[in-house]
């Protein structure tokens, strides 16, 4: 089968290659990928930023896909082929004490698939049925692709934030999880304001504005001047971060309100200075957002049937075979969210 492979630690290192179709146990399912989308923690993978050292290639790539159960093992009782379904990215041990107090999106051992073990980036994975979720007819395999990144900001907005409706919240990074979490923002009766740079002017900000969202160009004019303009304020009720930038986590300080919240999404390339006495001060609570729940899962599946959150702008589609040029248009920021149709 043809498969996308992380084959060198190095930047690019990726090639199309033919591998032997998974063979399944008695406790597992045979997928056949539809659609399959590249992350953003893919792209570091990539470039093979110091963050994602810890790939070992050969490894098949990608955790964000939609499907088709083709084959199932013996003992499996909840699946049959045919079925359309969604895989989860993290696989998990289901024994230690973060899995046994219901946090398997933590796991000590935790395995992210496409980087740890072999992804999706294939026409063909095995996977336990426990991983699987079962998508409705109504929703398209392309909109399913993305049901692993907006479970991301199911489990960031709705359970590690404080985010009631009426507030003005801040999304700082409109790349793609940015914009979902502007539109989940949107969906809990809040205002999201989408904060960039001058890079993002071409695509991703005019995106954030179709999808009806205020934007800041902090290249142009600073966060707080640009509040005054648009609300009368300088303040936000809170920060959802999703660029992973380090300078911005002061910014975020300064900008939310006494009482406010900043929920940290996006993962830091460095480590990060910034002034706690003002959060201490101003009783900002600070929440971190990893990963995704089950329940997150399901609850996307269910915004996205029900059309509260929007893809189709983020996408552009390619065969896996231009692999390379999907990877290169995302780093550019011509493509925010590639995807392959295998």
């Amino acid at each position: 089968m043809k498969a996308v492979v992380k084959t060198e630690r190095t930047h690019g290192g990726v090639q199309v290659l033919d591998v032997p179709t998974p063979t399944i146990g008695e406790n597992e399912v045979l997928v056949k990928i539809k659609n399959a989308s590249i992350c953003g923690s893919d792209v570091h993978a990539y470039h093979f930023a110091p963050t994602h050292h810890f790939i070992q290639p050969p490894v098949i790539m990608g955790h964000e896909c939609s499907g088709e159960v083709a084959e199932v093992g013996a003992q499996v009782k909840d699946f049959k082929p045919g079925d359309r379904v969604v895989i989860e990215a993290i696989n998990y041990c289901g024994k230690c004490e973060s899995c046994l107090r219901g946090n398997r999106h933590i796991c000590n051992e935790f395995q992210i698939r496409g980087m740890h073990r072999d992804g999706i980036f294939a026409e063909y994975v095995a996977v336990p049925p426990a991983d699987l979720h079962k998508i409705p007819d109504s929703l398209s395999f392309e909109k399913a692709c993305l049901v692993e990144p907006t479970s991301v900001l199911t489990h960031a907005v709705l359970d590690r934030s404080n985010i009631r409706a009426g507030d003005l919240v801040l999304v700082t990074g409109p790349g793609p999880i940015g914009i979902l979490a502007a539109q989940m923002v949107k969906a809990v009766g809040a205002e999201p304001v989408v904060v960039g740079i001058d890079s993002d002017e071409e695509i991703r900000l005019p995106i954030a504005r179709e999808l009806g969202c205020q934007t800041i160009n902090v290249s142009q004019q600073s966060i707080t001047d640009a509040l005054q303009e648009l609300y009368g304020r300088q303040t936000v009720h809170a920060v959802l971060e999703c660029s992973g930038a380090s300078p911005i986590f002061q910014t975020t300080l300064d900008v939310v309100a006494k009482g406010g919240s900043i929920t940290l999404i996006g993962l830091f390339a460095k480590p990060v200075e910034a002034n706690l006495s003002i959060a201490v001060r101003k009783e900002i609570t600070i929440y971190t957002s990893f990963a995704s729940t089950w329940f997150d899962f399901e609850r996307a599946i269910k915004m996205l049937d029900q059309g509260l959150i929007q893809t189709d702008k983020l996408v552009a589609y390619y065969d896996p075979e231009d692999a390379v040029q999907a990877f290169e248009d995302a780093i550019a920021k011509k493509v925010p969210k590639p995807v392959f149709r295998f």
